[in-house]
């Protein structure tokens, strides 16, 4: 039991010792742990020192006034025999650039195709002519007239006088018809009166066939109700006399009441009913002599209108005057047909000037297309005379003096351009442009010297800053810079890295420009800051805010919340690293 105990007192001791010792060892190496997993920068002092404010940049020499050597218009199309200068040779004026082979130019060729067409144009000309005057209706006068005696004007004032006739006849003709369409209206207005009248005088005599058969009805209604009435009269007096008879039996013999009762009260209603009926009958007899009075009256009236449209003289005077505007008409008509009978004459007047004029207009057509084909014929012969003689020299020599920029031409090859050449003239100077933005824009002016950059070949260039201005592709945030360029060596398409701008300052925190950054906020830098833990120094990144007073290829000068040549900032990192991240410094 005790050995028991003992084992397990060594075990807990061992595995006590053990646990001590690795806590021992990570923590002496914790630091070094650590450190492998942190990013590793790469820092510079800031200090002080001097910046040169200088812009770099290229572009190419252009010629200040370029001059094109340009051939005559013939001799485009010639072989080219030989060129005896290349680009960047200089030449005197009247020296000979090339030389050409014999043959015509295109131009030349171009006329003699043209002279050819003209003279094929003049024959075809000739031709539709002979073949016009063969035609069967062209007489002798036609083509004598053609010749000499036509005169375009005079036909067609004849023929516009003609036109003229033809439209006032016209005229007259549409004059008529609208008198005869005037007066045929009112024979229809006359016709449409004369049928409502008839209407009238049918309508008078319904009416009073009408108002007859009403009369009729309603003296029969009347004499029916009137025997209707006498009967219920009858009958009201037969009922009244039985009443008559009851009562007198009752006065009679008053002991028979009860029977006599009965029999009052049956005699009674039975004479109330009939005082009923008779009053009736009466009403109906009365409404029945109503009714005759008012179809009476309406018999006499309708006899007064039916005798009012027997009297009346429209229907008269209606068919009167159909008669005059008949006859007026008629007359009407007859003008109308002379009208166009004249309308007529003169159309077929005026169809045979025409035809007449088209003979004769047809051919001084053909006439004046041959007059104009021989006019083009000499005309072309003309044109290839000039060029034949413009053709005849084979040397093309230079106008001016200076240097040769460019040469459109090629041994051996055709002439395709009439700009052969083009030379950069002596005495006159070259120029290049440069893009740069509107911040290094402010670092120049007008004037300053530039310098080749990486050039020893070209050391006996000058270069001037001639102008600054707006660029036109971008006018809002860059300029154009224009530089004049001297020198022997210089020529025409030459690419120029230059720099320019000697303003030198001293400032008092200079960094490299690997150390600056940008974000939304504007400039910044991060710095390291050391901070003491009980297990060593912990780098920071920390953010310091700055402003760009200025700088060149590798530096810049700011401005911030810096303690000046003490500090260390951060040009470069192994990984991504923002302000608050802990860093590792390089071991160099």
């Amino acid at each position: 039991m005790n050995e028991k105990r003992s084992k397990r007192r060594e075990w807990v001791k061992s595995a006590a010792i053990v646990f001590l010792s690795v806590l021992l060892v990570l923590t002496f190496f914790s630091n070094t742990i650590m450190n492998h997993s942190l990013p590793e920068v790469a820092t510079k002092f800031v200090q002080s020192g001097t910046i040169t404010s200088k812009i770099r940049g290229q572009g190419n020499v252009e010629s200040g006034d370029p001059y094109t050597i340009e051939i005559p218009a013939s001799l485009t199309g010639r072989k080219v025999a030989s060129i005896n200068f290349r680009v960047g040779d200089k030449v005197e004026k009247g020296d000979v650039l090339m030389t050409l082979a014999d043959g015509d130019g295109a131009e030349l060729e171009a006329a003699k195709n043209e002279l050819e067409d003209a003279k094929k144009a003049l024959e075809m000309a000739q031709n539709a002519y002979d073949d016009a005057i063969l035609k069967a209706n062209i007489t002798n006068d036609d083509i004598n007239t053609s010749k000499g005696n036509f005169s375009a004007a005079s036909y067609r004032q004849m023929i516009t006088d003609k036109q003229n006739q033809l439209k006032a006849a016209q005229d007259k003709v549409a004059e008529q018809q609208k008198k005869y369409d005037e007066i045929d209206q009112k024979i229809r207005d006359c016709r449409q009166q004369i049928s409502y009248e008839n209407e009238q005088d049918t309508y008078a005599a319904a009416r009073l066939t009408t108002a007859q058969t009403a009369q009729t009805q309603a003296q029969t209604a009347l004499t029916d109700a009137q025997t209707a009435e006498k009967a219920a009269q009858a009958a009201r007096d037969a009922i009244q006399a039985e009443s008559d008879a009851l009562e007198a039996a009752y006065a009679a013999d008053p002991t028979s009441v009860e029977d006599i009762d009965a029999s009052r009260a049956d005699v009674a209603t039975r004479l109330a009913a009939a005082d009923a009926t008779l009053t009736e009958k009466k009403t109906a007899t009365t409404n029945a002599t109503a009714a005759l009075a008012k179809a009476d009256e309406e018999v006499v009236n309708a006899t007064a209108a039916k005798d009012a449209r027997q009297i009346s003289p429209v229907i008269n005077n209606m068919n009167k005057a159909i008669s005059e505007f008949t006859i007026a008409q008629y007359s009407v008509e007859k003008e109308k047909a002379a009208a166009e009978a004249e309308e007529a004459k003169i159309q077929g007047e005026l169809n045979d000037l025409i035809s007449i004029i088209g003979d004769v207009s047809s051919l001084q057509t053909l006439q004046d297309s041959i007059n104009s084909a021989k006019k083009t014929v000499n005309e072309k012969k003309k044109k290839v005379e000039e060029l034949e003689g413009e053709n005849n020299g084979s040397e093309i020599k230079s106008d001016i003096a200076g240097t040769i920029i460019s040469i459109n031409a090629s041994s051996g090859k055709k002439l395709e351009d009439r700009n052969v050449c083009v030379l950069q003239p002596q005495g006159q100077g070259y120029y290049m442009t440069m893009t740069v933005t509107n911040e290094q824009a402010r670092l120049v002016q007008v004037g300053d010297r530039a310098s080749l950059v990486n050039s020893w070949y070209y050391n006996d260039m000058e270069i001037v800053l001639q102008s600054i201005k707006p660029d036109r592709q971008n006018p809002s945030k860059n300029k154009m810079l224009t530089f004049t360029v001297d020198g022997d060596s210089v020529t025409v398409g030459q690419q120029l890295n230059i720099s320019v701008g000697q303003k030198s300052q001293t400032y008092d925190c200079i960094i490299p420009l690997s150390a600056l950054r940008n974000d939304t906020n504007g400039d910044y830098i991060l710095i390291v800051e050391s901070k003491s833990t009980p297990l060593g120094n912990r780098y920071i990144a920390t953010r310091v805010d700055v402003q760009v007073l200025a700088k060149d290829d590798t530096q810049a000068a700011v401005s911030g919340a810096l303690n000046g040549w003490g500090d260390y900032v951060i040009t470069t990192s192994s990984a991504p690293i923002k302000a608050g991240s802990q860093v590792r410094m390089t071991d160099n």
